[in-house]
């Protein structure tokens, strides 16, 4: 049995994750609205929030992230500084908190952005975080093996509660999946998926690495 960290357990794919997952991993879930029994709640922006775990962990997944997609003239420095607490140092924080109890073998998953590699307008500070989080997880990968492979996912827009303004409208769907080269956004378990790869012996040939799971948007034109 594998026993994997999961930060932000509330969202949609975190929760696909744990409904459809391989039966192999015991999942320890931490988020900041803990609305079952065996969640734990944390405030990735407060250390002294952080729950103590038992022992050593198999794997950790970091899903906390924002969407705030606004010209740069009405962007504040204030939120750039909120998005970047929440998926960037909020990241750094746990891992500093949990790194040193992941075992041999054990795999970390990172979640990036289409937005880190593809110029896209409005994006300004999700692009500048999750370019950050990309550079942290080369760094981390070579630092930290041969006994702890890190890993980025990088989607496209996938339909969630956090993406649901996006989706208000027959149209707004049709527009996003127009977008795609595959003709249709994602869904938590295109992402899920991925991240029960890369957290499995499948990927132990894989550091260092962002796998973009985006319809084809970031590499094909159509």
């Amino acid at each position: 049995m594998m026993k994997i960290l999961l930060i932000g357990a509330s969202s949609d794919i975190a929760r696909n994750l744990v409904d459809n997952s391989n039966p192999q991993f015991e999942f320890i879930e931490l988020t900041s609205t803990p609305t079952l029994t065996n969640q734990h709640q944390i405030d990735v922006q407060n250390e002294e929030s952080y729950p103590h775990i038992e022992g050593e962990v198999n794997g950790i997944v970091y899903f906390p992230g924002s969407i705030n997609l606004r010209p740069f003239s009405s962007l504040k420095l204030s939120d750039f500084q909120k998005d970047y607490e929440i998926n960037v140092l909020g990241l750094i924080k746990t891992l500093k908190h949990y790194h040193k109890q992941l075992s041999t073998d054990s795999s970390v998953v990172l979640i990036s952005s289409v937005a880190a590699s593809l110029g896209m307008p409005y994006h300004a500070s999700i692009s500048m975080c999750k370019a950050a989080i990309e550079g942290l997880c080369r760094s981390l990968a070579a630092e930290w093996s041969p006994k702890v492979r890190v890993n980025c996912i990088a989607p496209s827009v996938v339909q969630t509660k956090l993406s649901s303004r996006l989706f208000r409208t027959d149209a707004q769907v049709q527009q996003m999946n127009a977008r795609h080269p595959l003709q249709k956004v994602g869904q938590p378990k295109n992402i899920s998926d991925a991240i029960s790869f890369l957290l499995s012996d499948k990927s132990s040939w894989i550091t260092g690495q962002t796998l973009h799971v985006d319809g084809g948007l970031s590499s094909l034109k159509k």
